[in-house]
């Protein structure tokens, strides 16, 4: 067996956890009762959510205070942990109030403080992920692939995030949600137009560095970026699958689970990939970045 074959033999399992989660998450909203499906939802977003958070802080941890990837991980972390914030109080919410929907609750506002803060520490570290090829020489040469890839990506954010965007903004503007909610919609959707977006640039160092130890953590954020595409996308593709509309949505809803563990996956990744001793400057990561296969 050839060394890539032996790298890619050791990560299937844990790709295939990611699927084998996924799957569970689907499984159970499609045969739960429709008063169930929240608490489903519940349950498995304190699953993704944990699992983010630890594989994104075993990441963060195995750089040194001001190394350039620490910055990264670090913000990554930040808001998953946010994120998770955010899940607990509409859980706790869920709890103890299961009459009353949480856009009535007393608790929106701080869940809009939760949401605007994880988002712009999400895509502060993506936009710093996305430039390390820069910084490590890694610059993918420019072809008409890749530029077809830029093109797809950028047409998606935009297909999926401005009708979105429209859509929150007549709901605001008629009073059907109110302000809070108005943001936590804007701030996900940009936030997630700025994912999809820089897809590309993380897909393209995956596929130069195939083969080596770091290619599988930009897979996996790439996948990961990939997953919350097809997660926003659901309020048209749900018309478009068979059965109740509504039903549908709940279903695609699941994707947020693959989109969460993956993070943690490329987290978990990028500390196995490096070994047990912390990189010692931000210049050696860098490096060790571009050079390790």
């Amino acid at each position: 067996m050839s060394p890539a074959s032996a790298r890619s033999t050791s990560v299937a399992p844990w790709f295939g956890a990611v699927i084998a989660l996924q799957l569970a998450h689907l499984i159970a909203v499609a045969t739960a009762a429709p008063e169930r499906v929240g608490l489903v939802h519940d349950v498995a977003g304190w699953v993704s959510g944990l699992l983010a958070v630890a594989g994104t802080f075993a990441a963060a941890s195995s750089f040194v205070s001001g190394d350039y990837l620490r910055k990264v991980w670090g913000g990554l972390t930040a808001g998953a942990a946010l994120s998770l914030v955010s899940a607990a109080l509409r859980s706790y919410w869920l709890h103890t109030v299961p009459d009353v929907p949480f856009t009535s609750s007393p608790l929106l506002p701080y869940r809009m403080v939760a949401v605007v803060l994880a988002n712009n520490a999400t895509v502060y570290a993506l936009i710093l992920l996305a430039m390390t090829y820069r910084k490590s020489g890694l610059q993918p040469p420019s072809s008409p692939r890749t530029k077809a890839l830029w093109a797809a990506t950028t047409l998606a954010a935009l297909a999926v995030g401005i009708p979105s965007l429209f859509t929150e903004m007549r709901n605001f503007a008629s009073g059907a949600i109110s302000l809070p909610s108005a943001v936590i919609s804007a701030v996900s959707t940009l936030a997630d137009m700025t994912t999809i977006f820089l897809v590309a640039p993380i897909l393209s160092v995956a596929y130069m560095l195939r083969g080596g130890k770091l290619a599988w953590v930009w897979w996996a954020m790439g996948l990961s970026g990939a997953t919350w595409l097809l997660y926003d996308a659901r309020v048209w593709l749900a018309p478009l699958l068979p059965g109740d509309g509504a039903h549908a949505a709940e279903l695609l809803r699941t994707l947020r689970t693959s989109g969460l563990v993956l993070l943690g996956l490329a987290g978990w990744l990028q500390r196995s990939a490096l070994g047990p001793q912390k990189v010692e400057a931000p210049e050696a990561s860098l490096n060790t970045s571009a050079g390790m296969s």
